[in-house]
């Protein structure tokens, strides 16, 4: 077996939402194991959700537009609901962004890629409904802010991969909010 999970996984996440980040797609292409699993999550009841510029991420390297309408159509066959116009809605999370952002302060690299700072926002502002992010970015979700809550690891052509599931921590939330103002 190349992929690793709790067995519960799908079943855990029956009555989520998850909002999945570009290496979702690009490792599912990559493991039909890894597509399986997506696929029994979405079948038990989970939402998948991803925003346009995962899309966008997912869809560039193509060469032709039949590779751009099969990325597409690969999407879609997940049942992925894309969000669109997202960036207007998140203009009012100042407070939130200003957090994020700062959590990166202390590192002398570049901050969060644009797509995954989006949806760290995304998660934030729909926190009410405890929407999860499933990426293998994983410097871009600051653990000050983001509990991971799930790894999945698969063996991709003999590299070991890492997908998690993160959700957003009130208590960390609440002490990196404090700490701005």
């Amino acid at each position: 077996m190349n992929l690793l999970h709790p067995p519960s996984l799908a079943a855990d996440l029956s009555s989520s939402h998850i909002l999945l980040d570009t290496t979702v797609f690009i490792d599912a292409t990559k493991s039909d194991e890894f597509l399986k699993l997506l696929t029994s999550i979405s079948e038990a009841g989970c939402g998948l959700t991803t925003i346009p510029s995962v899309v966008y991420e997912f869809s560039r390297n193509a060469n032709n537009i039949n590779g751009f309408n099969e990325r597409l159509d690969f999407i879609k066959g997940l049942g992925v609901t894309v969000l669109n116009r997202i960036e207007e809605v998140l203009e009012k999370e100042q407070v939130f962004k200003i957090a994020y952002a700062k959590s990166f302060s202390q590192n002398k690299d570049k901050g969060p890629s644009y797509t995954d700072a989006l949806l760290c926002t995304v998660a934030y502002r729909y926190r009410a409904s405890s929407l999860l992010i499933m990426s293998a970015n994983h410097k871009d979700i600051p653990r000050s802010m983001f509990d991971r809550t799930e790894l999945i690891t698969m063996d991709i052509g003999g590299e070991l991969r890492n997908e998690a599931i993160y959700r957003l921590s009130p208590e960390k939330l609440n002490k990196a909010i404090i700490a701005i103002r």
